[in-house]
């Protein structure tokens, strides 16, 4: 799908409010940055040999760009505050490795992608002085990020294929976070209207919720027809008792107990 186009409006970084609300989503990526220790737990419950390196790899890069992203801050004379507790429920680590990998890599980090490469990079000004600099930053989180979604899908379409159970669920899960997306749009009321830059909100948010559904169909959990409405409904149950009762699983460790096999020796 094609890159979202705002049309060259870009924020005005001599403006308080516009530097207000860069402030509030670079503090925000900065906390999804933080959030690369929970590979520790990821590392701990990798089903196999590929799935540990992944994480090994991700646990390097997220702590890279946490550096980044604090240089961006300093390039802009910023200071980052607290996430938001949205973002912080978003983010939250989860036990159940099939949710893990579906929601925070293939759809989660998805989206992070989008607002990193869709409004960060194309809504900066390029006179500011330091903006080169802080554009070649972004470009190298946006390339590692891209990896991290790739292996997510890659990651998705074994776990469906392997379970085909998991497509409802999964299903319902991303009709329920489609449904929340718009409520961005609303929360942010008359400023949307009249700001250049958040007056493409609403279909930014469509351009992202149709790029969702596409990726989910390519992973093959979301049907090519949209299902009729008790379908949805009970797609959208299952995933949210999924979801609950993934708050109650605990990592388990089997790569030691499978790493014969996984190195190509025979058990």
């Amino acid at each position: 799908m094609a890159e979202f186009d705002f049309g060259g409006d870009t924020l005005d970084l001599e403006s308080p409010e516009d530097r207000a609300l860069l402030r509030f989503v670079l503090s925000q990526a900065l906390f999804g940055e933080a959030t690369g220790v929970y590979c520790g737990k990821s590392l701990y419950a990798a089903h196999n040999l590929e799935a540990a390196r992944f994480y090994l790899r991700q646990a390097r890069q997220e702590l890279a760009h946490l550096e980044l992203f604090a240089e961006i801050f300093r390039a802009l004379d910023m200071t980052p505050q607290p996430a938001h507790w949205v973002i912080k429920l978003l983010s939250a680590h989860n036990n159940y490795y099939p949710l893990k990998v579906f929601m925070e890599h293939a759809v989660g980090e998805g989206m992070v992608l989008d607002i990193f490469r869709d409004v960060l990079v194309k809504t900066l000004p390029d006179d500011h002085p330091r903006m080169a600099e802080i554009k070649k930053k972004l470009a190298v989180v946006c390339r590692e990020e891209e990896e991290h979604v790739a292996w997510g899908e890659k990651e998705t379409k074994r776990l469906v294929a392997a379970s085909p159970w998991l497509r409802h669920p999964f299903y319902g899960l991303l009709e329920l976070q489609l449904m929340v997306a718009p409520m961005v749009t609303r929360a942010l009321g008359k400023r949307a209207a009249t700001h250049k830059v958040l007056r493409h909100l609403p279909r930014f948010v469509d351009h992202v919720r149709a790029r969702v559904w596409a990726q989910g169909q390519e992973l093959g959990f979301v049907p090519r027809v949209r299902p009729a409405l008790p379908y949805r409904v009970f797609a959208m149950t299952w995933g949210v008792f999924l979801f609950i009762r993934s708050q109650f699983s605990r990592s388990t460790s089997t790569l030691e107990k499978t790493y014969i096999t996984e190195l190509g020796f025979p058990s």
